[in-house]
């Protein structure tokens, strides 16, 4: 992924951790490492729904979430 893109998705992003841009779609998240662009599908649940990260990445952004969901309701 091209910098100026990364710096466009971590600016619309409702948290960044870890070189992971996390942001709210409806009550689900949407979670992009911002190294490679590859993302992941978080259902509210915390269940991945869709991704194209191999399954360390994937977990990596399923902990990000479950473990700041508090920073990242909508308020």
């Amino acid at each position: 992924m091209g910098e100026e893109r990364a710096i466009e998705i971590a600016e619309a992003a409702d948290l960044v951790l870890n070189g992971y841009a996390v942001t709210r779609d409806g009550e689900n998240f949407k979670v992009v490492n911002l190294h490679t662009g590859k993302a992941a599908y978080i259902m509210a649940s915390g269940e991945l729904s869709e991704t194209n990260m191999d399954e360390v990445e994937s977990e990596i952004a399923c902990r990000i979430v479950n473990e700041n969901r508090r920073y990242i309701e909508v308020a």
